[in-house]
């Protein structure tokens, strides 16, 4: 059974050397791993520059769970804390088991910089680990700009690790992936809006992907989407219960099977 973990390890993408960044938001999942151009609780993971539109605190948690392994399961801890200047975000990830695990902290300062620019810059400190090995750290940025030309269009940018920083552990070196993704939202309705991204990773070819959403009466989203070759094919739900988010999104993968990702997530009321 050990020796199946590690292949998967070795050979399944996971967080260090995925093809989507994203997959750990339960809302971004269910819509085909777009979500660069969101402004919800989950943009201080998809795009933290969103963050700069929140009204109010917000916590939320969240579970990914690839292939009904456990070995490869993810969890998330996400804070959002709007001031006068700005709005301060904080991230706290986990990922893998006790063999082979990577914790990282990533703090967020976003800001409008117009009425229809927004702007995020993002510190990044990760931590493997291996029980055979030991560990290693390594810091790394990241920018995030969302952009309205028009009230129904929107766009959005993120880069990770522009500088290429790598992780060693003994003689060993993890090159951390650099990341840029460039995306597109269009409201055709007030209850239903289309994104298309395409993104690209270090090590990896380009992925585009595609993500449908519709809101029912403000209480319930139904999401689904595509992305990725071969191709992987999504869905989501969400519910606002008395204020408290409830998320979850599945993906298919036609060879690994079912991938999972479940949240919770509270925004608090804004200081009158």
């Amino acid at each position: 059974m050990r020796l199946l973990l590690w292949l998967i390890f070795l050979f399944v993408p996971h967080p260090l050397f995925t093809q989507s960044a994203f997959v750990n938001s339960p809302t971004s999942m269910g819509r085909g791993a777009t979500g660069v151009t969101g402004a919800d609780t989950w943009s201080p993971i998809l795009n933290p520059a969103g963050t700069s539109e929140a009204v109010g605190p917000s916590i939320s948690l969240s579970y990914h769970l690839p292939y009904f392994v456990n070995q490869l399961s993810s969890k998330n801890l996400l804070a959002v804390l709007p001031f006068r200047f700005g709005v301060l975000s904080v991230n706290v990830h986990q990922y893998g088991y006790p063999l082979y695990q990577e914790n990282k902290l990533s703090m967020a300062f976003a800001r409008t910089l117009a009425p229809h620019l927004h702007a995020s810059f993002q510190l990044n400190f990760q931590n493997n680990h291996l029980s055979q090995s030991g560990a290693g750290s390594q810091l790394f940025a990241g920018l995030g700009i969302l952009y309205k030309p028009l009230n129904a269009v929107r766009l959005g940018f993120l880069i990770s690790n522009p500088e290429q920083s790598s992780i060693s552990i003994m003689e060993s070196t993890s090159n951390i992936p650099t990341l840029f993704v460039l995306g597109f939202n269009w409201s055709a309705s007030t209850h239903f809006d289309i994104s298309c991204e395409v993104e690209k990773q270090s090590r990896f070819d380009m992925l585009y992907k595609l993500g449908l959403e519709y809101n029912i009466n403000q209480q319930v989203w139904i999401r689904t989407g595509i992305l990725g070759k071969p191709i992987n094919y999504t869905l989501g739900l969400g519910f606002d219960v008395m204020g408290i988010m409830l998320d979850a999104g599945m993906a298919h993968h036609e060879v690994l099977g079912i991938s999972s990702c479940f949240g919770i997530s509270y925004q608090f009321k804004a200081k009158q």
